[in-house]
């Protein structure tokens, strides 16, 4: 072999040999690095159920005109993370009503309370999702209108009076069962009864507002001994403006059909009726699903004024 040989031979051998060396270096690093990774743990979907229960829907039904109606929903999460996040989805004939409620629980326990509607056939839709996205099935009920269906009596509750919260002469508390008008201090004594209040705000910029002991009002509007932080029983009634009923609509309503025509679920409705005027209609829905109408007939003041409005609601 000649010396050009050798030397070719001596750097293939010295090549391979180092070749080899890193080549067994890298793959001890990657080794390494993969034994210290481990790979992200795979979770299944969240679970949801109707729950199948005395007093509670959980398969497809049929139900005459205003029936009331509990729907039960269970679910759970099946990862390592909360559930964040509850959908309801109503589809009646062509209208569609959907909303979310945010939560952060490993288990939900949910229940909708509703009337059938006028709507021959309503689909209500149920999912939730983890706080990874994960979404579990979709629920499906279906509530079918009975034939034998007829609208129900209502209540109407004529020219009511209610002072703001300044107001010294004109109580700002109403209850439905009772029909009359209490002082904070009357309220105070009545909390389970009592459903409406009117006050003039000032600070949210609400100005001449209805709403109910349940809802978020500021401490100043009704403070004192027998203010609302002080109350351990606070009724919620929810609110949506009805702008496309006329007065007119309202005054020849002599049954139910408008109300149960022009209703919501209590969890998609506003806490407050506000920036009220004379001719404004509002729908309302109480937490134990009673369901009426408002109409705001007069306007008077600001925080020591006053309000007239009359209500047509469910026998």
């Amino acid at each position: 072999m000649s010396k050009t040989q050798h030397g070719f031979y001596y750097v293939q051998r010295y090549a391979k040999s180092h070749i080899s060396k890193w080549t067994v270096f890298f793959l001890f690093i990657v080794f390494h690095i993969n034994a210290c990774h481990k790979p992200e743990p795979s979770f299944p979907s969240p679970s949801i159920e109707l729950v199948n229960a005395d007093g509670f829907v959980s398969n497809d039904s049929t139900f005459l005109l205003g029936e009331k109606i509990q729907i039960r929903i269970n679910a759970s999460t099946n990862s390592d993370v909360a559930l964040t996040h509850f959908n309801i989805t109503g589809i009646r004939d062509s209208l569609i009503t959907s909303f979310d409620t945010g939560i952060y629980e490993n288990t939900f326990d949910y229940t909708l309370s509703l009337s059938k509607g006028i709507a021959l056939k309503e689909e209500w839709q149920f999912y939730v999702r983890d706080r990874q996205g994960r979404k579990s099935e979709t629920l499906s009920l279906f509530l079918v209108k009975d034939s034998a269906s007829i609208f129900g009596e209502i209540i109407h509750l004529n020219s009511l009076v209610l002072g703001a919260q300044n107001n010294n002469t004109t109580g700002s508390f109403f209850s439905f069962e009772t029909g009359q008008i209490y002082s904070l201090a009357d309220a105070f004594n009545l909390q389970s009864k009592i459903n409406l209040l009117y006050f003039y705000d000032l600070i949210e910029t609400d100005a001449n507002t209805i709403a109910s002991p349940g809802a978020n009002i500021d401490e100043s509007v009704f403070g004192g001994e027998f203010g609302l932080a002080n109350w351990t029983s606070r009724n919620t009634v929810r609110f949506k403006l009805e702008s496309d009923l006329t007065v007119t609509d309202f005054d020849l309503c002599s049954n139910d059909s408008l109300i149960v025509t022009n209703t919501f679920i209590f969890s998609s409705g506003n806490r407050k009726a506000k920036n009220l005027t004379p001719g404004s209609i509002y729908s309302f829905v109480t937490d134990n699903d009673l369901k009426g109408l408002i109409l705001v007939k007069e306007v008077y003041g600001l925080n020591d004024g006053q309000i007239v409005f009359d209500i047509k609601m469910e026998d």
